[in-house]
Protein backbone atom coordinates (compact mmCIF):
# COMPACT_ATOMS: atom_id res chain seq x y z
CA UNK A 1 0.00 0.00 0.00
CA UNK A 2 1.21 3.64 -1.07
CA UNK A 3 0.13 5.16 2.23
CA UNK A 4 2.10 7.73 4.82
CA UNK A 5 1.59 7.70 8.23
CA UNK A 6 2.31 11.08 10.05
CA UNK A 7 2.00 11.62 14.00
CA UNK A 8 1.28 15.05 15.12
CA UNK A 9 1.86 15.45 18.93
CA UNK A 10 2.51 17.96 21.69
CA UNK A 11 4.86 15.92 24.04
CA UNK A 12 4.82 18.35 26.83
CA UNK A 13 8.72 18.27 26.75
CA UNK A 14 9.25 15.02 27.13
CA UNK A 15 7.49 14.62 30.56
CA UNK A 16 4.90 12.48 31.12
CA UNK A 17 1.96 13.36 33.82
CA UNK A 18 4.02 10.99 36.29
CA UNK A 19 6.50 13.60 36.31
CA UNK A 20 8.90 10.84 34.30
CA UNK A 21 10.90 11.73 31.46
CA UNK A 22 11.51 9.50 29.20
CA UNK A 23 11.24 10.11 25.67
CA UNK A 24 11.83 6.37 24.54
CA UNK A 25 8.45 5.37 25.08
CA UNK A 26 7.51 8.30 22.34
CA UNK A 27 9.65 6.70 20.36
CA UNK A 28 8.09 3.18 20.89
CA UNK A 29 4.66 4.57 20.32
CA UNK A 30 5.91 5.53 17.03
CA UNK A 31 7.05 2.20 15.79
CA UNK A 32 4.00 0.76 17.18
CA UNK A 33 1.84 3.03 15.05
CA UNK A 34 4.50 2.44 12.08
CA UNK A 35 4.45 6.10 11.93
CA UNK A 36 6.70 7.46 8.72
CA UNK A 37 7.12 11.28 9.97
CA UNK A 38 6.60 12.61 13.67
CA UNK A 39 5.55 15.99 14.15
CA UNK A 40 6.49 17.27 17.84
CA UNK A 41 5.49 20.29 19.88
CA UNK A 42 7.17 21.19 23.00
CA UNK A 43 10.31 18.99 22.24
CA UNK A 44 12.85 20.15 24.85
CA UNK A 45 16.56 19.36 25.03
CA UNK A 46 17.78 22.33 27.42
CA UNK A 47 19.94 21.08 29.95
CA UNK A 48 18.01 23.32 32.70
CA UNK A 49 14.75 20.94 32.07
CA UNK A 50 16.82 17.47 31.74
CA UNK A 51 17.41 17.42 28.40
CA UNK A 52 20.43 16.80 26.18
CA UNK A 53 22.11 17.18 22.75
CA UNK A 54 21.09 13.19 22.35
CA UNK A 55 17.27 13.36 22.94
CA UNK A 56 16.67 13.85 19.41
CA UNK A 57 17.96 10.55 18.18
CA UNK A 58 16.59 9.06 21.16
CA UNK A 59 13.15 10.39 20.14
CA UNK A 60 13.68 9.78 16.54
CA UNK A 61 15.21 6.26 16.87
CA UNK A 62 17.04 4.57 14.00
CA UNK A 63 14.20 4.16 11.58
CA UNK A 64 13.66 8.05 11.37
CA UNK A 65 17.18 9.71 11.07
CA UNK A 66 15.98 12.80 9.02
CA UNK A 67 15.37 15.89 11.47
CA UNK A 68 14.02 19.18 11.64
CA UNK A 69 13.52 21.58 14.23
CA UNK A 70 11.81 25.33 14.77
CA UNK A 71 13.93 26.45 18.14
CA UNK A 72 12.11 29.05 20.17
CA UNK A 73 14.12 29.18 23.52
CA UNK A 74 17.31 28.06 24.07
CA UNK A 75 19.50 27.48 27.38
CA UNK A 76 20.49 30.92 28.74
CA UNK A 77 24.30 31.77 28.67
CA UNK A 78 24.35 31.23 32.59
CA UNK A 79 22.41 27.77 31.99
CA UNK A 80 25.04 26.29 29.66
CA UNK A 81 28.49 26.37 28.41
CA UNK A 82 29.77 24.51 25.75
CA UNK A 83 29.93 24.29 21.72
CA UNK A 84 26.97 26.12 20.33
CA UNK A 85 25.47 23.35 18.33
CA UNK A 86 24.79 21.42 21.68
CA UNK A 87 22.95 24.32 23.01
CA UNK A 88 19.84 22.85 24.30
CA UNK A 89 16.60 24.20 22.78
CA UNK A 90 12.76 24.70 23.13
CA UNK A 91 10.23 24.23 20.10
CA UNK A 92 8.97 21.99 17.33
CA UNK A 93 10.43 19.15 15.34
CA UNK A 94 10.07 17.08 12.51
CA UNK A 95 11.58 13.70 12.25
CA UNK A 96 11.18 11.82 9.62
CA UNK A 97 11.97 8.23 8.12
CA UNK A 98 12.56 9.63 4.75
CA UNK A 99 14.44 12.50 3.62
CA UNK A 100 13.78 16.27 3.26
CA UNK A 101 14.67 17.75 0.59
CA UNK A 102 14.08 21.29 2.06
CA UNK A 103 13.40 22.84 5.25
CA UNK A 104 12.65 26.34 6.50
CA UNK A 105 11.45 28.00 9.93
CA UNK A 106 8.52 30.43 9.64
CA UNK A 107 8.86 33.28 12.42
CA UNK A 108 5.00 34.20 13.05
CA UNK A 109 5.28 36.74 15.70
CA UNK A 110 4.67 40.42 15.02
CA UNK A 111 5.74 41.34 18.46
CA UNK A 112 8.44 40.48 20.84
CA UNK A 113 6.66 37.59 23.50
CA UNK A 114 8.25 35.14 26.46
CA UNK A 115 7.73 32.52 24.01
CA UNK A 116 8.46 33.02 20.57
CA UNK A 117 6.03 31.04 17.69
CA UNK A 118 7.31 29.66 14.66
CA UNK A 119 6.36 26.82 12.40
CA UNK A 120 8.73 24.20 10.61
CA UNK A 121 8.18 23.24 6.88
CA UNK A 122 9.83 20.79 5.29
CA UNK A 123 9.04 18.89 1.43
CA UNK A 124 9.03 15.06 2.58
CA UNK A 125 10.65 12.64 -0.69
CA UNK A 126 8.61 9.84 0.23
CA UNK A 127 8.76 6.53 -2.17
CA UNK A 128 5.85 7.73 -3.47
CA UNK A 129 5.67 11.34 -4.07
CA UNK A 130 6.75 14.67 -2.49
CA UNK A 131 4.99 16.07 0.34
CA UNK A 132 4.98 19.36 2.29
CA UNK A 133 4.48 18.68 6.09
CA UNK A 134 4.43 21.99 8.41
CA UNK A 135 3.95 21.76 11.70
CA UNK A 136 3.11 24.28 14.50
CA UNK A 137 2.03 25.20 18.07
CA UNK A 138 -0.15 28.42 18.39
CA UNK A 139 -0.07 30.90 21.46
CA UNK A 140 -2.41 30.58 24.27
CA UNK A 141 -4.02 34.46 23.36
CA UNK A 142 -6.83 34.55 21.04
CA UNK A 143 -5.45 37.73 19.39
CA UNK A 144 -1.76 36.08 19.24
CA UNK A 145 -2.88 33.05 17.64
CA UNK A 146 -5.05 35.14 15.16
CA UNK A 147 -2.35 36.94 14.04
CA UNK A 148 0.51 34.04 14.39
CA UNK A 149 -2.22 31.97 11.35
CA UNK A 150 -2.07 34.98 9.63
CA UNK A 151 1.43 35.15 9.22
CA UNK A 152 1.56 31.40 8.73
CA UNK A 153 -0.58 31.24 5.45
CA UNK A 154 1.10 34.31 4.33
CA UNK A 155 5.00 32.88 4.82
CA UNK A 156 3.56 29.32 3.96
CA UNK A 157 2.22 30.60 -0.05
CA UNK A 158 5.18 32.96 -0.43
CA UNK A 159 7.70 29.97 -0.54
CA UNK A 160 8.19 29.31 -4.37
CA UNK A 161 7.89 26.10 -4.82
CA UNK A 162 9.29 24.62 -8.63
CA UNK A 163 6.40 22.15 -8.92
CA UNK A 164 3.02 21.93 -6.75
CA UNK A 165 3.19 19.76 -3.99
CA UNK A 166 0.48 18.40 -1.63
CA UNK A 167 0.32 20.55 2.04
CA UNK A 168 0.05 18.75 5.70
CA UNK A 169 -0.86 21.71 8.23
CA UNK A 170 -1.08 20.30 11.54
CA UNK A 171 -0.20 21.05 15.79
CA UNK A 172 -1.57 22.38 18.37
CA UNK A 173 -3.60 25.17 17.43
CA UNK A 174 -4.63 25.62 20.83
CA UNK A 175 -8.31 26.65 19.89
CA UNK A 176 -11.12 26.05 22.16
CA UNK A 177 -13.34 28.43 21.14
CA UNK A 178 -16.61 27.60 19.60
CA UNK A 179 -17.69 29.12 16.92
CA UNK A 180 -14.03 30.37 16.28
CA UNK A 181 -13.21 33.08 13.66
CA UNK A 182 -9.83 31.66 13.77
CA UNK A 183 -10.86 28.34 12.81
CA UNK A 184 -13.20 30.06 9.83
CA UNK A 185 -9.95 31.71 8.39
CA UNK A 186 -8.05 28.51 8.13
CA UNK A 187 -10.59 26.34 7.09
CA UNK A 188 -11.63 28.85 3.81
CA UNK A 189 -7.49 28.61 3.01
CA UNK A 190 -7.24 24.32 3.70
CA UNK A 191 -9.30 21.41 4.01
CA UNK A 192 -9.78 20.61 7.41
CA UNK A 193 -9.94 16.99 8.58
CA UNK A 194 -12.41 16.66 11.99
CA UNK A 195 -10.97 15.01 14.93
CA UNK A 196 -11.86 13.81 18.40
CA UNK A 197 -10.55 16.56 21.05
CA UNK A 198 -6.89 15.76 22.39
CA UNK A 199 -6.75 17.79 25.88
CA UNK A 200 -6.40 17.19 28.36
CA UNK A 201 -5.18 13.74 28.03
CA UNK A 202 -6.78 12.18 30.82
CA UNK A 203 -10.54 13.85 29.58
CA UNK A 204 -10.44 14.82 26.36
CA UNK A 205 -12.95 17.52 25.68
CA UNK A 206 -11.24 19.95 23.92
CA UNK A 207 -9.90 19.93 19.99
CA UNK A 208 -6.58 22.03 20.66
CA UNK A 209 -4.96 19.66 17.79
CA UNK A 210 -5.60 20.11 14.78
CA UNK A 211 -5.01 19.28 11.12
CA UNK A 212 -5.72 20.97 7.44
CA UNK A 213 -4.48 19.20 4.20
CA UNK A 214 -4.67 20.84 0.58
CA UNK A 215 -3.87 17.58 -1.51
CA UNK A 216 -6.73 17.79 -3.97
CA UNK A 217 -5.98 13.91 -5.26
CA UNK A 218 -5.25 12.00 -2.70
CA UNK A 219 -7.41 10.66 0.14
CA UNK A 220 -6.29 11.93 3.49
CA UNK A 221 -7.82 10.69 6.96
CA UNK A 222 -6.91 11.56 10.36
CA UNK A 223 -7.85 10.17 13.80
CA UNK A 224 -6.82 10.51 17.68
CA UNK A 225 -4.67 7.61 19.21
CA UNK A 226 -6.67 5.82 21.71
CA UNK A 227 -5.58 6.92 25.15
CA UNK A 228 -5.20 3.45 26.82
CA UNK A 229 -2.12 2.98 27.08
CA UNK A 230 -0.23 6.30 26.47
CA UNK A 231 -2.97 9.00 28.53
CA UNK A 232 -0.24 9.76 31.18
CA UNK A 233 2.50 10.31 28.33
CA UNK A 234 1.85 14.07 27.76
CA UNK A 235 -1.18 16.26 28.81
CA UNK A 236 -2.38 16.33 25.07
CA UNK A 237 -3.42 13.11 23.08
CA UNK A 238 -1.78 12.55 19.92
CA UNK A 239 -3.05 12.69 16.02
CA UNK A 240 -2.55 10.05 13.39
CA UNK A 241 -3.01 11.31 9.85
CA UNK A 242 -2.72 8.99 6.89
CA UNK A 243 -2.37 9.93 3.47
CA UNK A 244 -3.14 7.05 0.84
CA UNK A 245 -0.79 7.94 -2.51
CA UNK A 246 -2.64 4.94 -4.32
CA UNK A 247 -5.90 7.33 -4.85
CA UNK A 248 -3.96 9.85 -6.73
CA UNK A 249 -3.70 6.99 -9.72
CA UNK A 250 -7.05 5.58 -8.83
Amino acid sequence: MKRLRVLSFNIHGGRSLDGKRDLGRVRELMDRLDIDVGIFQEMDTRRSRGGGPADINLLAGPDRPHHFFGPSMFDTAEEFSGREEDRGWFGNLMVSRYPLMRGMVHNLETAAHREPRNAVDALVNTPYGNIRVIGTHLSLSIFERRSEARNLLRLVKAVEETEKNPILLMGDINEWQVPSRLLKFLDSHMTPIPCKGTFPSFLPILKLDRVWYDAPNLKVTAHRVPAKGIRRLSDHLPLVIEIDFESASA
